[in-house]
């Protein structure tokens, strides 16, 4: 039996042929989103909620984060959120076919600060190099951070290749994205008074 029918927010990749034709997974060919990264999945599930006629996709590496998500998405009935437990630069090389996406978010990335450590940062040319095949000319890729080294590594990431495109006039982030929903984090983080940064990218493959 299918373990991703409505209300199973679950995607065990092992029920489908490799890679993924999310029209299948999903039921239908509505436009797919993805967030790498979703951490509890409060801002994916309240997403799935306000856009019903667009479906959802979530992938997370850490085991206890990831079965919160799947636990507090449990009651969801429509079937337009799944989640994936998973490497994303694996998903992304292997799992997914092309021109899938048309938004992909990437909300709070770990910064990992230490110069020793920067190579473990997900914004890097590999990773977008791969993320650009999978989503669609001029899909949108938006970012949110509070650490701001991150991003201005971020933004000189993107000045280095072609395959992207910065949305936002210099100095390329804004502070403040009108309806844009806030992570659980993002909460936190204004609570605290903390900066945050946000960019955003099309798809320009």
């Amino acid at each position: 039996m299918n373990k991703t029918t409505s209300g199973n927010s679950l995607l065990d990749i092992s029920d489908y042929y490799i890679p993924l034709d999310l029209s299948v997974v999903f039921g239908n060919k509505n436009n797919f989103v993805l967030e790498i990264g979703f951490g509890d999945g409060d801002f994916l599930i309240e997403m799935a909620q306000r856009y019903p006629e667009k479906n959802f996709l979530g992938i997370e590496i850490k085991t206890k984060r990831f079965k919160i998500a799947v636990k507090k998405a449990k009651n969801e009935k429509n079937g337009n959120i799944k989640f994936l437990h998973m490497n994303a630069n694996i998903a992304a090389e292997e799992i997914f076919t092309k021109n899938t996406f048309s938004q992909v978010y990437i909300n709070f990335p770990d910064p990992w600060p230490k110069d020793r450590h920067h190579k473990h940062r997900i914004v890097n040319t590999e990773f977008l190099q791969k993320l650009s095949k999978i989503m669609k000319a001029d899909a949108i890729l938006e970012i949110a951070s509070d650490h701001k080294d991150y991003v201005i590594h971020s933004l000189d990431v993107f000045n280095e290749i072609t395959f992207f495109k910065s949305k936002y006039p210099s100095p390329e982030y804004l502070h403040n994205v009108p309806n844009r929903l806030h992570t659980k984090y993002e909460k936190e983080f204004r609570k605290e008074g903390r900066e945050i940064f946000y960019l955003m990218f099309t798809n320009n493959k």
